[in-house]
């Protein structure tokens, strides 16, 4: 294994590989390690850098620069509009995510077969390869001993109210709960990439450039044969080293913003015009609940349950307590009563409610290079997060909170039901809702059809050979759960697919 990084590149450098991955978040990485395993000299190009799990700690001010995608001060315009995440590191978002193993609902499924016309993508079709990933990532339930207070809370909350609730699989093994899952596991417990996929490509002889920033795809007698981007000083974050890499085939993973705004360059996906349209968010509005007695939420692992009594309106309510200093950015007050709140900091429970997308917005390269995300929330959606925020501080009061920290810039706090009551009558405009979203799919979507769909089944770009996709991009529409172990399935399978078009070839 090589790993490379911006001090180890010429001013002008140039590789060759079987196969470049753009990417070693859950696409790119489990694509690239079934291409490895299969003989091919994979080489994996990110453009963050390189942290080992020794590096990972507590520390917000350190670890947000460093492994997300400026400093997670990214945007989605819209009404209203919604902050997302990305990683950016080896290892991806599967790095800072909470590591959730959830398959799409079966009903989900059912409809991915209706619009790719193909079995393939239904239930049974993925069954295996399903299976295949959440062996690979090792989907367990948590250790009873690893399980927090706020975890246990919600699972009572659930009870109470006569609510049905599932316990999460999570890509684990051996956690002990040290809840520092969004800053990166220090105990390489969370299978992500970094631990999972990576090592077995990187065992069959894949490399990986790291600090490079894709900027082109290699584009010859209308195929794609490479990439071509700059080095990123990591401390002057300057663009300074030219590195083309020469493949056989290209795999982008960039993610369902990155990957867009990568091909839109191109100007591909002109016969459906589906390109960067269908953006899905999953979109995420806290309920932040503070108790009389203590709960220590940043002991034991993050988010062990969801309630799931009306995932079939759309609607999921899970709890994932968060480092004080990113909580304390998000509250809706400063100075004295903001150190007022955290100060009880040991008493709350970090809820929220994720509502399941009933429209889809678009992500568009501006002049600069840039990516405009836009996504408007319906009325509908509205609707649905003003119910979900009810039901969820009801039960919160249900169990004796003294406050509800509510997700409305004109409603900050509820301290009884009664409070919550005026929901309704003061929430009209979906500009006071406040939102956020770590889920991003839909952007470059799977079809059988080069009129609506932006790649074939087998991930491959319409309209330019040797460009394939495997990420949550190709999503055909909103699953409703945590993505990644979907994102891993058919990515598998696009490697798998290619792998096997190479053979033939």
């Amino acid at each position: 294994m090589t790993v490379l990084a911006h001090e180890d590149y010429a001013k002008d450098q140039s590789f060759e590989a079987d196969i470049v991955v753009v990417g070693t978040g859950a696409g790119g990485a489990a694509a690239g390690a079934a291409l490895a395993e299969a003989g091919h000299y994979v080489m994996f190009v990110e453009e963050g850098s390189y942290h080992p799990t020794s590096s990972f700690n507590p520390y917000t001010t350190q670890s947000v620069p460093r492994l997300y995608r400026d400093a997670s001060a990214t945007m989605i315009v819209g009404r209203t509009p919604i902050p997302y995440v990305e990683g950016r590191c080896v290892g991806g978002s599967t790095v800072i995510n909470g590591g959730m193993a959830y398959r799409p609902p079966e009903r989900v499924l059912a409809e991915w077969e209706r619009i790719t016309r193909s079995s393939e993508m239904g239930v049974a079709g993925l069954d295996s390869v399903f299976q295949e990933v959440e062996q690979t990532i090792s989907a367990n339930y948590q250790s009873e001993v690893s399980v927090g207070e706020d975890s246990r809370i919600m699972e009572a909350g659930a009870k109470k109210m006569g609510w049905h609730y599932t316990t999460n699989r999570r890509n684990q093994s051996a956690c002990v709960g040290a809840n520092n899952c969004a800053l990166g596991c220090p105990t390489g417990a969370k299978q992500s990439t970094l631990v999972s996929y990576l090592p077995r490509a990187f065992a069959r002889g894949a490399d990986c450039l790291t600090e490079v920033r894709v900027e082109q795809l290699w584009i010859e007698g209308g195929r794609c044969v490479g990439i071509i981007g700059k080095s990123i000083n990591p401390q002057t974050r300057k663009a300074d080293r030219k590195v083309r890499v020469r493949a056989k085939a290209v795999i982008v993973s960039c993610g369902a913003v990155q990957t867009p705004l990568l091909l839109q360059k191109h100007k591909l996906g002109r016969q459906s015009g589906q390109l960067g349209k269908n953006f899905l968010c999953h979109p995420n509005a806290k309920v932040l609940a503070v108790y009389p007695q203590k709960v220590d939420g940043y002991k034991g692992v993050s988010q062990n349950t969801q309630i799931r009594e009306f995932h079939e309106d759309g609607l999921l309510f899970a709890e994932n307590f968060v480092a004080p200093g990113i909580l304390a950015a998000y509250l809706p007050f400063h100075g004295s009563r903001a150190w007022e709140l955290m100060s009880r900091y040991e008493n709350m429970v970090i809820s929220g409610v994720l509502v399941e997308d009933s429209t889809s917005g678009s992500v568009n390269r501006t002049m600069l290079g840039m990516p405009l995300v836009r996504y408007d929330l319906t009325k509908l959606d509205h609707q649905r997060f003003k119910r979900g925020v009810k039901l969820l501080a009801s039960m919160h009061f249900e169990l004796g909170a003294e406050m509800v920290v509510l997700p409305f810039t004109n409603q900050h706090i509820a301290y009884t039901r009664d409070d919550l009551d005026k929901i309704d009558e003061l929430q009209t405009d979906v500009n006071t809702l406040e939102l956020f979203t770590v889920h991003l799919m839909g952007t470059a979507r799977m079809g059988s059809d080069p009129a609506t769909s932006v790649v074939n089944l087998n991930g491959e770009v319409w309209d330019l050979p040797g460009c394939y996709v495997a990420d949550a991009s190709l999503f055909p529409t909103a699953i409703g759960v945590n993505p990644q172990v979907t994102i891993m399935a058919l990515a598998t399978r696009i490697g798998r697919r290619l792998e096997l078009s190479a053979r033939a070839a």
